[in-house]
């Protein structure tokens, strides 16, 4: 039987032809950077260029896709034993970007006019991840009264996680920003009387509202395992 373009007998009973790509799943969710092509060493030294698709974890089997566009399933075992490492750790970047296996959340809390986020990451997985970091920018703007119009005024961060053991939960919070009228000092023509301590005072240069800051969601970046030399990075969006 041929097979990417060569002949492999021995690879037919563990290769099945898939038509249509498998839906992986849903939500904010990205494999793509899972998806580049590679060359892979077949046991018999021959070499082929493929994108691994997803993986099967009752059937222990890789979707992969050739140069051609065609779509099989096919066995870790046909391949030498650097490429079956590339295959496992393949799998823990794939858990690591699905939120069935990394379950992240984030609960919002105000506090004086603040708000802040308390994020906890859930490992489902049977393997420990290291060194994860996360960056967030927590999604804020501006309603300026004078103008009518909305401007982004997004806060930054980062945050190092370290490890995240198989089976354990972490949480962490973010630095809090504010979140309520913003002002701006003008000059009055003629002296306001203001509150001064315990009684009252005059000047010309008095507080004005300009507009209302609101936290819109949070969005979140963690930088997890390597693959290839390359580093996993997955994002979360969170709009509350």
């Amino acid at each position: 039987m041929k097979i990417f373009g060569f002949h492999h007998q021995f690879l037919f009973p563990l290769l099945m032809i898939v038509m249509g790509l498998m839906a992986i799943t849903s939500g904010a969710d990205d494999f793509l950077q899972l998806q580049n092509p590679r060359t892979f060493t077949l046991a018999d030294q021959k070499t082929v260029t493929l994108k691994v698709m997803d993986w099967n974890e009752q059937k222990k089997k890789f979707h992969v896709e050739n140069d051609k566009g065609r779509r099989v399933w096919v066995s870790p075992n046909s391949f030498v034993e650097e490429d079956q490492l590339y295959f496992k750790a393949w799998i823990q970047a794939y858990w690591f970007l699905s939120n069935n296996k990394l379950y992240v959340s984030a609960k919002k809390a105000e506090r004086g006019g603040y708000i802040s986020y308390t994020v906890s990451v859930q490992n489902k997985t049977p393997v420990d991840y290291s060194k994860v970091n996360m960056h967030y920018e927590v999604e804020r703007i501006i309603d300026q009264y004078e103008t009518g119009e909305t401007k982004d005024t997004n806060v930054p961060g980062k945050i190092f996680v370290g490890l995240i053991k198989s089976g354990a939960q972490k949480t962490f919070k973010t630095q809090a920003v504010k979140a309520g009228e913003t002002y701006e000092m003008v000059h009055t023509s003629e002296p306001t009387r203001v509150m001064s301590g315990v009684g009252y005072t005059y000047t010309n240069r008095v507080q004005r509202k300009t507009g209302k800051q609101k936290v819109t969601g949070i969005r979140l970046k963690f930088h997890g395992p390597m693959l290839d030399n390359t580093r996993i990075i997955r994002e979360v969006n969170l709009n509350k």
